[in-house]
Formats: structure tokens, sequence, C-alpha cells
């Protein structure tokens, strides 16, 4: 039985992602972000039991009373935005985008921190969050001319190769990130070129014995070890990349490099960056993924309550 319910998840997950896919392609990307935010008030609506549970756990990490209705709001927010970016992401990965339509989508604070970074020869590593539209980041990067690759998974319900054919039409180099050792050489190698390599790591990891188990908002989860260990081997310097805004245009901020401790453990180097996202989450909770199917599942800790205030 679990193994025919597991099968039904995804085959309507493929459905609706070729219903999107068709969707995006006859409306056009003009008209994208408005059927995103109409699509996100609808799932917003639909998804009561969840959305009780999420606004729930929004008000334990921000340490607001459980009936705010400014959770509620922050929670419908969120929705509307990370739709949008599912859908428009979508449409720039489908088909080729005019560039410069694209390019006034979207606008980038700290270019210059990347391009210092990138003069030490070693490359550079963007570590982004799932917080609005990073593909629009990335093309506006890959169009200016610098050399970029993007760590992505390919995820059951999309066309094989989907992504790292739609990002060819930029100019991106993909790294499937589901081939594992073999993606991670490929990661080093292309920083080695000198090349950009974004990749993100909010999520966590499926598996406990895939990742180093820590708190991340208030829940114990296992984080990937991937970014920290790539900048580690690499020498590269690793830059955060937040979110700061959504309308009327996707704003990114591209950060100064996060600072090495020398003697460092593995552990505390992904404790770091993972202090790092919970920082730009918690400045812009209402551009944050809240319902993303791993992060939500995790229950908090009893000592949430307090663990979650020192993340204020």
């Amino acid at each position: 039985m679990a193994r025919i319910s597991l099968w039904l998840r995804r085959g309507w997950r493929r459905l609706s992602f070729l219903a999107m896919r068709s969707l995006v392609r006859a409306t056009g990307f003009a008209r994208v972000r408005r059927l995103g935010q109409s699509i996100g008030d609808l799932q917003f609506r639909l998804a009561w039991s969840e959305r009780r549970r999420q606004a729930h756990d929004i008000a334990l990490v921000l340490g607001r009373p459980t009936d705010d209705p400014s959770v509620r709001t922050l929670l419908h927010q969120a929705y509307r935005v990370n739709t949008v970016a599912v859908l428009e992401t979508l449409a720039m990965f489908d088909r080729h985008q005019d560039e410069r339509m694209l390019a006034s989508q979207c606008e980038v604070e700290g270019l210059h921190q990347l391009h210092a970074a990138l003069e030490g020869g070693r490359g550079a590593i963007l570590l982004g969050a799932h917080m609005g539209n990073g593909a629009m980041l990335i093309v506006q990067l890959a169009c200016s001319g610098l050399p970029v690759s993007v760590v992505y998974r390919q995820s059951r319900m999309m066309s094989a190769g989907f992504f790292d054919r739609g990002l060819t039409l930029y100019g991106i180099e993909g790294i499937l990130a589901n081939e594992g050792f073999r993606a991670y050489v490929r990661m080093v190698d292309a920083l080695r070129r000198g090349r950009i390599v974004f990749l993100t790591m909010d999520q966590g990891t499926k598996y406990a014995q895939d990742g180093i188990v820590m708190p991340f908002l208030g829940k114990e989860m296992p984080m990937s070890a991937g970014p920290a260990q790539l900048a580690r081997l690499s020498g590269a310097p690793l830059l955060p990349v937040v979110t700061t805004a959504s309308d009327p245009v996707w704003r990114f901020t591209i950060e100064a490099p996060v600072p090495r401790t020398a003697g460092a453990t593995l552990a505390s180097d992904v404790e770091k960056l993972a202090r790092v996202t919970e920082r730009q989450v918690l400045q812009y909770p209402h551009l944050w993924s809240w319902h993303h199917r791993r992060w939500c599942k995790y229950p908090f800790t009893p000592s949430t309550g307090n663990s979650v205030s020192t993340l204020r």
C-alpha cells in the first residue's frame, strides 16, 4: 500500500509538472508572474491543514503568538513569491527568453564582491537559498559574460535533461548533483577553471547519512556538508546570496565572502553556513519557502523555544 501511495504521489507531481509547463508556454513569460500569484493564492487556500502547521512553525521560529495575523500574511506571501519563482524558472528553462527582458526583471547588488573574489584565481562559490527566483540571478550573471556553473538536482517529476538543456540556453554549465562524487569532481574542476559555482544548502539532505545533523531554524535536520567541503578543498571564496525583494522586480545581494577559521572542523564550517542562511531567512521571512517538503516535515526539538530565540 505504501508503494502504491508513493507511486500515486510521484505520478501526480509528474502530471503537475507537465500541466504547468504547458500552461506557462500558453501564457507567455510576461504574464507568468500574475499567473504564479494566482496559483499561489489557490495553493494557500487549499492547503488549509498544512498551512496551519506551517503557520505554527513560523510563529515559533519568529517568536510570535501562534494566532498572530502577521504570520498568516507572511506565509501567504511566501506561497505567492515562490510559486511565481517556480513558474518563471520553468518558463525560462523551457524556452529561451529575451535576455534584455529578463535583465529588466532583476537587480543585483554586491557585484563588486563577486568580481573581487574572482580575481583570486580560484573561482567563487555562490551560496543561495530557496528564496524566490535564483535562476533569474544566475542567468543575469551568465548573460553579463561571467562563467557560471549551477549545481542542480534532477527531480523525478521533471523530464530528463530539462534543467541541463535549459541552462545551456543561456550559456550556463549544469552540474547534476544526483551523480554524487562525479558531481563533486566537476564542481572542483569548475572552480579551478575560474568559474562561479552556484549551489544551495537550506533544505538539508534527504537522509541523515548524507549530511551533518544540526539545528536549522529550530529543527534538528541533516544539513549538506557539500558547500563547506567544496570551499575547504578548493580554497575558493564562498559568498552568500540573499534575495531582498520580489516585487516589482527580483532583487539580490551578493554578500562578502564568509571568513575562514584556521583549524576549524568540517562540522563547524557547515554550522557557520547554516547560521548565515538562518540570518537571511529571518531578515526576509516572507521570501523563504517555508512550505518546502523537507524542512516543514521535521519536528521541533523540546528546546526549540530557547534555541530559536537566540537566532533573532
